[in-house]
């Protein structure tokens, strides 16, 4: 004779900690998504946009062509550089963005005392 045993329901408080475990993983996913976004606009200025778009380097001097979008009244100062292999800075010099337009290209001559290896627009910052 055979008899037949029906299966028992799960506890109740293994439901419940299934639910926490996916509130908490929840909770965690929006969090490590908010730090992502947090840490991608690290050391940027909000509403100032640089970009380095060419440079040409000769054994003595560096020019770099650049852009900066920025509000149209504000008063924007950046730093544009050439660096050797190491990324110490050969030269550098400060440029600045008048207040009156939202956008600007830019060139700028740099005198280096050997041959860079590249240039840039960095550090942009509202005055």
């Amino acid at each position: 004779m055979t008899t037949s045993v029906s299966k028992a329901e799960a506890p109740a408080a293994s439901r419940r900690s299934r639910l926490g475990l996916a509130v908490i993983g929840l909770l965690t996913a929006l969090g490590a998504a908010g730090f992502g976004i947090l840490a991608a606009h690290t050391g940027q200025t909000p509403g100032i946009v640089s970009q380095t778009v060419t440079y040409d380097i000769t054994d003595t001097s560096v020019e770099l062509n650049y852009t900066v979008a920025k509000g149209k009244g504000d008063d924007v100062r950046c730093t544009v550089d050439a660096y050797d292999t190491a990324f110490a800075v050969l030269a550098q010099k400060e440029v600045s963005v008048p207040p009156g337009t939202s956008s600007v290209k830019g060139t700028e001559t740099l005198q280096t005392p050997r041959r860079a290896t590249g240039a840039r627009i960095r550090d942009c910052r509202k005055v």
